[in-house]
């Protein structure tokens, strides 16, 4: 009885043991006001070195009240910079420099300066982004006209803080939604290459009062991870139209001297590609749905069929422009920012992995298109005849 009760205890003993060790507790536990939080980063090239940049809240200098000031009339953050070979060796330098630990798990926007974009390009930086399971593969990401750290430190008044305002501006109808997993499936697919949002600083100032806003110009075109050119405007629509990256917009058109701005609610791509003699065809054919927001025309009838097929034609017209002027845009700067090759592979998966893979980059240029549309005018915005025209 006595060795079953030493064996007893000493079973129990080593189970509390075994116990023990399965609550270790916080051992590796970081206090948060030891964490400094990066909400957004820059990443420029300056010489042959690389520029890192983090925006880093400050609790402290917050205040209580809403808006884009902090207590005291002090800044709610801070920007620290460094510099290095690598974009890990200058987050190592800035890691040094601070009393607290650098956190990337809530970093929401990376910005990429317009100069590394252009001449190394943005697979390094996918790749040092990538390697770290802490960073976010959700967080969004644009290239900056001119420095990216400019962007980062640009003194919005409608938000606290400019990481903010360009988190909600990239996810906005202004722009498309692209992340950093978006890109990396971008980079390494076959026959597509990645765009990216293009956001600018610019100054205003309204009775003396001087303030600073972030804007998207458009969308930025890269070939094998470089930057190659830009589309703006009209361009810009057509990219997120073959993307099927819809948004509405407005599109406002001249019907000789009578201003009319319609709003595109729907819009639906289709692409075909076809391979006739050799020669590499796609058929582009979109459909939209639209509605009337404003008619300077007062006298147009919309009982009449005639009037209104009329602005659709006009509003179809627009968009086979709009497409029109993206393909033109894409060819000139050789970037297959709408995946044209990755639907030839797809369709003819072995006439591509012969005859086009190894020299689409000198094919896509020289291919041909085929675009048209058809719009529904669903809408006219008004309840019943037009208030605007006079009584008989």
């Amino acid at each position: 009885m006595r060795m079953i009760s030493l064996w007893r205890v000493l079973s129990l003993s080593v189970c509390a043991g075994m116990l023990l060790l399965l609550t270790t507790g916080c051992w590796d536990r970081r206090e948060i006001n030891d964490v400094a939080f990066v909400l957004a980063s820059a990443i420029d090239r300056e010489g042959d070195h690389i520029r890192v940049s983090v925006l880093i809240p400050l609790p402290g200098n917050m205040g209580s009240s809403g808006g884009g000031g902090g207590s005291g009339g002090q800044k709610p953050f801070s920007i620290k910079t460094e510099t290095g070979q690598t974009i890990r060796e200058a987050v190592s330098k800035l890691q040094f420099r601070l009393p607290r630990h650098l956190f990337f798990g809530h970093r929401r926007v990376i910005i990429i300066g317009e100069e590394l974009a252009r001449t190394e390009g943005v697979s390094s930086v996918i790749d040092a982004i990538t390697r770290t399971p802490e960073n976010r593969l959700t967080a969004f990401i644009a290239i900056s006209k001119g420095k990216a750290l400019d962007v980062l430190n640009a003194d919005t008044r409608l938000e606290r803080f400019s990481a903010e305002s360009m988190r909600e501006l990239l996810q906005s109808e202004a722009s498309v939604r692209v992340s950093v997993k978006d890109v990396t499936s971008q980079i390494i697919a076959v026959g597509e290459d990645a765009f990216f949002p293009y956001v600018e600083k610019v100054k205003t100032k309204i009775k003396g009062v001087e303030a600073e806003d972030v804007l998207i110009e458009g969308f930025v075109l890269t070939h094998d991870g470089k930057m190659t050119g830009v589309a703006k405007g009209d361009s810009a629509i057509g990219i997120r139209l073959l993307n099927q990256h819809f948004r509405k917009y407005d599109e406002t058109i001249n019907d000789e001297g009578n201003y009319i701005t319609v709003a595109i609610n729907q819009a639906t791509v289709d692409i075909k590609p076809e391979i006739r003699n050799g020669q590499i065809t796609f058929r582009i054919h979109s459909m939209v749905k639209a509605s009337v927001n404003e008619d300077r025309n007062l006298e147009r009838n919309y009982d009449d069929y005639a009037q209104r097929k009329q602005i659709e034609d006009m509003v179809a017209t627009r968009v086979v422009q709009n497409i029109n002027k993206a393909l033109d845009n894409m060819q000139r700067s050789n970037s297959d920012a709408a995946g044209f090759g990755l639907r030839i592979y797809r369709a003819y998966p072995q006439v591509w992995t012969k005859q086009y893979r190894k020299d689409w980059v000198t094919i896509f240029p020289q291919v041909k298109f085929e675009v048209t549309a058809t719009a529904n005018l669903f809408r006219l915005g008004m309840s019943s005849e037009n208030l605007g025209r006079k009584d008989d």
